[in-house]
């Protein structure tokens, strides 16, 4: 009798197991087109979320964040950006969808801002992390977009030269912290024979 009172007993605790686990996207790269000069324009590029960060339907999210290296390829041009999240989009991966403040869509009121509006010097490679907690609502997500509002100022004393130039968020990664419960685990145990 004790035994079996021994054996429910480890069962429940079991069936309540829960482990924090840390997931980490691999890196990946997205361009941005930069098309203006002075005035704002604004980019929408879709991000297909690598799989890693679909598969957490089960789990409670403690943290997520974004890390990043922002990378200004040009050797003359300042390029100021700041980034929003969207869970609306209309661009496909790899053909951004760009727009100016006189034909903006509907879901940009909705978007969040992640990254405040920041000049990047030429020649440049920013590192940044992101920890917003609107990024928690990503994860399990498919597909996310960005909404980029960019534009070129020009150094002092140089030419703005061709556009478009372009500004690359460069080997982003998403890593999240969470809860992950197994429940029904006891009643595994007890079915093997423990």
């Amino acid at each position: 009798m004790m035994r079996r009172f021994v054996l429910c007993a480890a069962g429940a605790l079991l069936a309540s197991c829960s482990a924090e686990i840390n997931v980490e996207t691999a890196p990946f790269t997205q361009t941005v087109p930069v098309t203006s000069v002075l005035a704002p324009v604004y980019a929408e590029v879709a991000l297909d979320l690598p799989e890693e960060t679909r598969d957490l339907s089960v789990v409670t999210v403690n943290t997520v964040q974004a890390a990043l290296t922002v990378v200004n390829p040009s050797q003359a041009l300042t390029l100021q950006m700041s980034a929003r999240l969207s869970f609306t989009g209309q661009a496909e991966p790899g053909t951004p969808k760009t727009y100016t403040e006189a034909n903006l869509p509907p879901y940009y009121a909705a978007s969040t801002l992640l990254l405040t509006p920041r000049a990047f010097a030429p020649n440049s490679r920013t590192p940044l992390t992101v920890d917003n907690p609107a990024l928690k609502q990503a994860l399990g997500k498919q597909r996310v977009w960005l909404i980029v509002e960019n534009t070129v100022t020009r150094t002092s004393g140089l030419p703005t030269g061709g556009l478009p130039v372009n500004i690359v968020l460069e080997n982003i990664v998403f890593s999240a912290n969470v809860t992950k419960t197994f429940p029904g685990l006891g009643g595994a145990l007890e079915v093997g024979g423990l």
